[in-house]
């Protein structure tokens, strides 16, 4: 036998933590808004000193009202509806979006913009609203919500 029993052992370990680091990185290529998620929240939490008791305070509430009656300013729990953004009725052509644009259409944020950017920066332009489904992080369901939405101009 080539190897010992000791020696298998930590074979299969380290042959383990190289499988576990390729689905990580999987996962995280399959969901990166909520590898970047996780990452910033990791990020904020190692910065506090340990006992900072300023992590655990909740935010402050989101709107004032009428005062109680000791004339201090009351809050409100409920948060202000979102301002409509001024809707467009047309597509938005992704051959020639800005990155602030694609970030204001349904389920994409400023990271995956971004990526949609960098693909078309990449391949060229894109030839349908289908080739979206290149860009990491666009899957079935958020391409079918978005179908209606865009266009591949010239």
């Amino acid at each position: 036998m080539p190897y010992s029993k000791p020696q298998l052992r930590l074979l299969l370990v380290l042959a383990a933590l190289f499988l576990a680091g390729l689905g990580v990185k999987q996962w995280q290529a399959g969901f990166p808004e909520t590898a970047q998620w996780l990452e910033r929240f990791e990020r904020e939490d190692s910065s506090a000193a340990p006992g900072d008791a300023s992590r655990d305070v909740p935010p402050p509430a989101t709107r004032q009202t009428a005062s109680t009656d000791d004339g201090s300013p009351r809050r409100d729990a409920r948060p202000e509806p979102a301002r409509p953004v001024d809707a467009d009725p047309r597509p938005l052509d992704i051959n020639h979006a800005t990155v602030a644009e694609l970030a204001r259409l349904p389920g994409v944020g400023p990271g995956l913009a971004q990526r949609i950017l960098d693909e078309r920066e990449r391949r060229g332009r894109f030839d349908s609203p289908e080739a979206l489904r290149r860009v990491v992080g666009i899957g079935p369901k958020k391409l079918a919500a978005l179908r209606d939405l865009v266009t591949a101009g010239e």
